[in-house]
């Protein structure tokens, strides 16, 4: 599968999921198809030889293993996060005002608001509901246009293109519908779920929504533009190299949630989810907890989040002698204050496979006066005790509700991920 080829197959993966359930849930429909069988953290491990195996917790997180012949010889992981900027329902959301159906949302994550307003918007998410006396839940998408967030017309805002700033609070309500009484709002999310679950509505009994855009992914000549590459790309570009790969050694794949808010969740990085997945595979296989150690000093991590790319109409955003081009190769992230894991010992690694493929690398900085993120990578070095390295595609409008890529660099970062992967 060549570049162009590899990019409408990361935007097809994308458009198919709109909220980090479905992303956790697609992983594990292609993980099933290369033969992995899923184990489940409450119930005993039976762990054969060489064997194959994912496990998901809470539906957002997922972790994957190629088992090699000796795991204390370490584990290869690639790790990255499954969710994106969005908003979240908030419970009791409906708002009957002025004549429209509005719902009550918060922020998640750092977005750059104003590329949510005036676009086709809808829910998907998670429901709780009551079937036959027990709880059921179910993912769910409302796959038609269904909200809108409009911007104020320009005769009523005239400092929107110079000095306005977006309140949350106040000005980024998703419109529904025209209603002419204020109780026409009651209950719609409820009978809205209920539609679509075919349950009834006072059986619905809670859920977790997010909005998402509804325009699909596209190809720009070179580049191509979808919401959430930050971080789906990685996860993508990752997971193909993970199913693709052949090896002996052990090879791990770690997709994390809630890295946008901290990663301070059952499903971040901070929890323990990794290490416990590492620890009882060792058990499993009659190895002991000094096994354990063993294999994670002799362990190694690709922290796989993107990388800033520097813009043609602010380039004085970048590092002077640090400038990372769109279509020019993976991005080494370093800085000296420990946002990235990346250390002279972990980059040889990397620049070594990538001169092996005759890729190109490059290398991003911040600027000294500029606080870039950070990932889940100096969570798991810090954590874990694991060598890491945090590396990216470079994109522009990252945390935009639609950013833009490269098709040569996912495709280049597929190619290093699986020689990474299958490298003794």
């Amino acid at each position: 599968m060549k570049s162009l080829e590899f990019s409408k197959d990361l935007i097809k993966f994308i458009d198919e999921s709109p909220v980090s359930y479905y992303a956790v849930q697609n992983a594990a429909d292609i993980l099933r198809e290369k033969g992995f069988h899923e184990l489940k953290e409450n119930e005993k491990w039976e762990i054969r030889p060489s064997g194959r195996y994912f496990v998901v917790r809470d539906g957002t997180a997922l972790f994957a293993v190629d088992l090699g012949e000796d795991l204390r010889d370490g584990f290869d992981i690639i790790g990255s996060h499954t969710e994106s900027p969005t908003f979240k329902l908030k419970s009791k959301a409906e708002i009957g005002a002025h004549g429209y159906l509005k719902l009550n949302v918060e922020a998640y994550g750092g977005m750059i608001y104003s590329t949510w307003l005036d676009r086709t918007l809808s829910l998907a998410g998670k429901v709780v509901y009551e079937k036959d006396g027990r709880l059921s839940s179910s993912l769910i998408n409302i796959d038609r246009d269904l909200l809108t967030i409009p911007n104020a017309a320009i005769h009523m805002n005239r400092t929107v293109n110079k000095d306005f700033a977006i309140n949350p609070q106040d000005n980024l309500y998703p419109l529904v519908k025209t209603i002419k009484e204020k109780a026409e709002a009651d209950g719609f999310i409820q009978n809205l779920l209920a539609d679509e679950l075919k349950v009834e509505a006072c059986d619905i009994i809670d859920y977790d929504l997010a909005l998402y855009d509804r325009q699909k992914g596209a190809i720009i000549n070179d580049m191509y533009q979808v919401g959430r590459i930050d971080n789906l790309g990685s996860v993508h570009s990752s997971l193909r190299a993970f199913v693709d790969s052949k090896s002996t050694k052990t090879n791990c794949l770690i997709l994390n949630d809630s890295e946008e808010i901290g990663s301070r969740t059952r499903t971040g990085a901070f929890s323990p989810f990794l290490k416990d997945c590492l620890n009882r595979l060792i058990l499993a296989t009659g190895l002991t907890e000094e096994d354990y150690y063993i294999a994670i000093d002799n362990s190694y991590l690709i922290s796989a989040d993107q990388a800033h790319a520097i813009h043609p109409n602010f380039a004085q955003f970048s590092d002077p002698t640090n400038e990372v081009r769109m279509n020019e190769g993976l991005v080494i992230k370093i800085a000296a204050n420990g946002a990235y894991t990346s250390s002279i010992e972990t980059k040889a690694r990397i620049i070594k496979i990538a001169r092996d493929l005759g890729v190109n690398i490059q290398t991003f900085h911040n600027r000294n006066d500029k606080q870039g993120g950070s990932t889940i990578g100096p969570i798991a070095a810090a954590t874990l005790g694991i060598k890491s390295i945090d590396v990216g595609e470079p994109i522009l409008a990252m945390h935009s509700i639609r950013e833009l890529g490269g098709v040569e660099d996912h495709y280049q970062a597929y190619q290093i991920y699986k020689r990474f992967y299958e490298e003794d």
